[in-house]
């Protein structure tokens, strides 16, 4: 059988091509990228702010709130800014009125706010079986 002689320049092409391979391997193998996952971590603390007294203002015309006056306590030893909801229920726990004050400062102390009522139609005080106050620093 007769042998046929490979010409060097094929030979350093395939030696060449089998290198880049083998090195185009590695670095696939070897590069990759790390994703940090974002981490948050969550504290709750009390809120300095508590309602001491609510008054509820009566249009016997409406047969409305209209509006209410909290005076709300900072126990803290800074000003807060934080913004009040009043919010009153039926029976079936549906809201029927609410209301909001943004963006109120209360001192250290006791400080007064007023919350302006808007009642959802055809309801009436006969109507409120209980409702909440939220304070949002």
């Amino acid at each position: 059988m007769k042998t046929v002689e490979m010409p060097k320049w094929v030979a350093v092409c395939l030696a060449l091509s089998a290198i880049a391979s083998l090195c185009f391997t590695a670095l696939a193998i070897t590069t990759y990228t790390l994703v940090k996952p974002y981490t948050l971590t969550i504290t709750a603390t009390e809120c300095p702010l508590t309602v001491e007294t609510i008054d509820f203002n009566y249009d016997p015309e409406l047969n409305q709130y209209t509006y209410c006056t909290m005076e709300i306590f900072n126990s803290g030893a800074t000003p807060i800014t934080a913004t009040v909801y009043v919010y009153l229920k039926n029976a079936s726990q549906s809201i029927i009125a609410q209301g909001s004050s943004t963006n109120l400062t209360f001192n250290p102390g006791v400080s007064p706010s007023t919350v302006v009522l808007t009642w959802t139609q055809n309801n009436i005080v006969a109507n409120v079986a209980g409702g909440y106050v939220v304070i949002q620093p």
